[in-house]
C-alpha cells in the first residue's frame, strides 16, 4: 500500500502509536541527521533528560541517524546499544526511491553483551537523576527485541514496501555519519560481561571473573570501572535487578525462589534492595504488571 506525502506523517504516527500500545517500548521519527520529526511515543524519564542536555543531546541525534543508516544500508534491522548503554532500533522509512527518515523505537535494557555498541559510551552514572531514571526503565530478553524489530518491520512495509529492498545507494552528505573509531570496549571486559550473564544465576565474584579474564582482582577492578562507569558490585545487582523485573513479569515464580535464584541469601534483602531501586516492592512491581 503506497501512501501520499500528505498523509505520510499521519501514518508513520499511527504505526508508532500502535506499536508502542502493543510493546510499552519508545518510538519516534527522526529524519536522516537525526532530528525529531514526531510526537515522542512513550519516552522514558532517562531519554527525556538525556535529550534535555545539549552535549548528550548531541550524541542521542548521533546514535539516532547513525543506527537508522546502517538499517538503511543493507536492510537488515538489528538491535544495538546507544551511547547510554540502552537498546534500540530502527526501521528507515522509504518512498520513491528516497529515504525520508527513521522510525526509531526501544529505550529498554536488554541483558545480552553481544548487542554493538554505536558510539562512545556516556559516563552517566555519577548523576543520581540519571540512575534513579534507569532503574525504572523496561527490561527485555534479546529474543524479545528481535520480535519487536519483526513487528515493527512489518507494520512499516504495509504502507512503505520499498523497506524490505533497503536503501544502497546514499546520499553523500550522509558519509558523515561513518562509524566511531575505539568504541568497543576491551575484549577482557566483553568476556567478562558475557560471563557475569551466563552465570548470574550462580552469583558470579570478582575473585571468579578475573580468574576467568586472566586479570588479577586488583587490576580488574580499576579496569572494569574504567571501562564501564561503575564497579563490578554495581554492575552485577543490576543485572540481577534487571533480570528479576523479567521474572517478575513473565513468570509465576515465588519472590522468595527469584531471590534465592539471584544469590540473595534473604529475600528481605532482595526486597530492599529492590525496593530502593524500584521505589516499589517486587510484589507491587508484580501487581502492576499484572492488573
Amino acid at each position: 500500500m503506497h501512501c501520499s506525502v500528505q498523509s505520510e506523517t499521519a501514518i508513520i504516527n499511527q504505526i508508532m502509536r500502535d506499536f508502542t500500545t502493543i510493546t510499552d517500548m519508545a518510538s519516534v521519527y527522526v529524519d536522516i541527521r537525526g532530528k525529531v520529526l514526531s510526537t515522542k511515543y512513550s519516552f522514558t524519564n532517562f531519554c527525556n533528560y538525556m535529550r534535555s542536555r545539549p552535549h548528550t543531546a548531541k550524541l542521542c541525534a548521533y546514535c539516532d541517524a547513525y543506527g537508522g543508516l546502517e538499517s538503511s544500508r543493507c536492510g537488515q534491522f538489528k538491535p544495538y546499544r546507544c551511547h547510554a548503554g540502552l537498546s534500540d532500533f530502527s526501521i528507515p522509512i522509504i518512498a520513491g526511491g528516497q529515504l525520508k527518515g527513521y522510525i526509531l523505537a526501544g529505550q529498554t535494557i536488554v541483558m545480552d553483551p553481544s548487542l554493538p555498541q554505536i558510539a562512545p559510551a556516556t559516563d552517566w552514572h555519577s548523576s543520581s537523576e540519571l540512575k534513579s531514571y534507569y532503574r525504572k526503565l523496561p527490561s527485555f530478553r534479546r529474543e524479545e527485541m528481535e520480535s519487536a524489530v519483526h513487528v515493527l518491520k512489518l507494520m512499516t512495509m504495509h504502507y512503505f514496501p520499498e523497506v524490505a529492498m533497503g536503501f544502497g545507494h546514499l546520499p553523500d552528505y550522509l558519509t558523515q555519519y561513518t562509524a566511531p573509531k575505539e568504541i568497543a570496549l576491551r575484549p577482557e571486559i566483553k568476556r567478562a560481561l558475557a560471563y557475569i550473564d551466563k552465570h548470574l544465576y550462580q552469583n558470579p565474584s570478582l575473585r571468579d571473573i578475573s580468574a576467568y579474564v586472566y586479570l588479577s582482582e586488583t587490576y580488574f577492578s580499576k579496569l572494569f570501572k574504567k571501562e564501564m562507569g561503575l564497579t563490578l558490585v554495581q554492575y552485577v545487582n543490576q543485572r540481577k535487578l534487571d533480570q528479576a523485573k523479567i521474572l517478575l513479569r513473565e513468570s509465576d515464580s515465588p519472590i522468595e525462589s527469584i531471590a534465592k535464584a539471584l544469590g540473595f541469601s534473604r529475600p528481605s534483602y532482595f526486597s530492599k534492595i529492590f525496593k530502593e531501586a524500584m521505589a516499589d516492592t517486587p510484589h507491587g512491581y508484580r501487581k502492576k504488571y499484572r492488573a
